[in-house]
């Protein structure tokens, strides 16, 4: 049954409680792009909020995963929670849906509607693994495919040993252009433009031939939705790319949003920040007046930067961000009817810089490991020793966890040391915790907090050392740390501790899309 109400989450009824407006943290109206931004509260309910994020339209009883578009006559297309591609009413009436044949391939990261009003889709295929696309008409029928792994030989890092080769995350169709105009068939209106995160390629497939007619990798890195500016924009035709930096090609954590001259190959613009960084996710969408609005999704904000990279509006929600996206505010009739609303300036309390969460943080989610320890599920380092370079926020804390796996030590004894120190490059390092713990320490999983204020702003080196002692072979196995957790000044403010509940039915599909792309092992 789609859409059954009776295993709907409760996500819905956060949306009369929460206070949206706080979670602007920047606005300058008269240097910003205004519009309204389409969102996806708690990274699943589609909602409309003006720039001092009002809530405007939500519906709350549609549930999305990575992406939604709202349409130019009001309805709302989606990849649901349930792995269905779907369009709504303004109203969140269920207008059509498509279910893919196969149960282990997945619609994933995008979907578009085209200029003929057919949907084109990317798919993970449950099997090979790589991407395919499907174009949609109304009636259900496929009537366009294409599959990446036809054209691996195009690709000179294709890795086939992958079980996710080419991880494919946004795609476009090519708009009017002045390269086409000058005989460039390469842009040809209507070809698909594709970001492959895992090739570190972004590509253009000519949609008569299916053929890839045109590639540019230079310099990314794990880089995500690539968009070629519309007219009447500045500088149309160039090609605007989140470069995420996951592997750290360029510059350690350091992402960067890059217009390009497909033609030329020439970057011809580019926005880095030493406070921005998203590992994965994210995006960047072109606006009016040479704006950019940048989606910090790991970062945990949205902000809008002018071209010499001025931040004129900023959003910080307590949960992280995905994709969002500036409409006009005659996008559609249902929007362009209502008053336009108020654009009032807001001033942050803290006028130093945000810094994102993941400049932060010691290791990723996917270079953890949950573990059942001490009684409760943990959040563990596969590593016991190591060190990591990061940018500390404003009124920063940090919480360390440690401890040992008793029930494996099976009688047998055993001394850990778990020494945690910070070095600010400028004093000699602090020691912030040094504590042992042995086969008889009552409870074997400790905690260590220490505020870290003096650090911010500041570039350190956080490290983590385990010595372990004793009788068991292999005894590094029982010593652990739970991955240290710095959390900042706007994070506190902004953090919720209500309980949320999923359905078992979600919970399942969640599982199943972060298994598929790797994110879950």
């Amino acid at each position: 049954m789609i859409d059954d109400r009776t295993v709907l989450d409760d996500t819905h009824l956060e949306l009369a409680e929460h206070e949206p407006e706080s979670w602007v943290r920047r606005f300058e109206p008269d240097r910003s792009s205004a519009g309204y931004n389409l969102i996806l509260f708690r990274r699943r309910v589609p909602v409309i909020i003006d720039m001092s994020g009002r809530v405007v339209h939500t519906w709350p009883e549609v549930r999305a995963t990575g992406r939604f578009r709202l349409n130019q006559d009001g309805s709302l297309a989606v990849i649901g929670t349930d792995n269905l591609v779907k369009e709504y009413s303004w109203d969140g009436d269920l207008l059509w849906h498509f279910q893919l044949d196969d149960v282990h391939d997945l619609p994933h990261h995008d979907l578009i509607r085209l200029e003929n009003e057919n949907y084109l889709v990317l798919v993970h295929d449950g099997h090979g693994h790589a991407d395919y696309l499907l174009e949609i008409d109304r009636s259900g029928e496929v009537v366009w495919e294409w599959w990446i792994q036809d054209h691996a030989d195009r690709f000179t890092t294709w890795d086939s040993q992958n079980t996710d080769p080419s991880h494919s995350n946004s795609i476009r169709e090519i708009p009017a252009n002045r390269w086409f105009d000058a005989g460039d068939d390469r842009f040809r209106p209507g070809n698909i433009l594709v970001s492959a995160r895992t090739l570190n390629t972004i590509f253009i497939i000519d949609r008569s031939s299916g053929e890839i007619v045109w590639t540019h990798s230079k310099g990314f890195d794990g880089q995500h939705e690539a968009v070629m500016l519309d007219r009447p924009l500045r500088g149309a035709g160039l090609i605007m790319v989140f470069n995420n930096g996951l592997n750290n090609l360029n510059e350690y954590r350091r992402s960067s949003v890059e217009t390009i001259n497909p033609v030329s190959g020439v970057l011809e613009w580019h926005y880095g920040s030493e406070n921005f960084y998203s590992s994965v996710e994210g995006s960047a969408q072109p606006l009016s007046g040479n704006n950019a609005l940048i989606t910090s999704s790991q970062g945990g904000r949205v902000f809008e930067i002018t071209r010499r990279g001025r931040i004129v509006w900023e959003w910080v929600p307590p949960y992280p961000p995905m994709r969002v996206e500036r409409v006009a505010y005659d996008h559609c009739p249902q929007l362009a009817v209502r008053p336009r609303p108020p654009e009032d300036e807001v001033v942050p309390e803290d006028r130093r810089p945000y810094v994102d969460a993941d400049l932060y943080r010691f290791d990723f989610l996917w270079q953890t490991e949950e573990r059942l320890l001490g009684g409760r599920a943990r959040k563990v380092l596969t590593t016991n020793n190591g060190c990591r370079d990061l940018r500390i926020p404003t009124g920063a804390t940090l919480r360390a966890e440690f401890g040992i796996d008793g029930e494996r030590l099976a009688g047998r004894s055993i001394e850990v040391n778990f020494r945690l120190s910070i070095d600010d490059h400028l004093e000699p390092p602090v020691v912030l915790v040094d504590e042992s713990l042995d086969e008889t320490a009552d409870p074997p999983w400790r905690s260590s907090n220490a505020s870290l204020a003096a650090n911010a702003l500041q570039q350190v080196t956080l490290c983590l050392e385990t010595q372990v002692n004793g009788d068991f072979e292999g005894a590094e196995i029982v010593a652990y740390w739970v991955n240290p957790r710095i959390r900042s000044n706007e994070e506190r403010k902004r953090r919720t501790d209500r309980l949320r509940t999923i359905s078992e039915h979600e919970r399942k599909l969640r599982e199943q899309q972060l298994r598929a792309f790797g994110y879950v092992h």
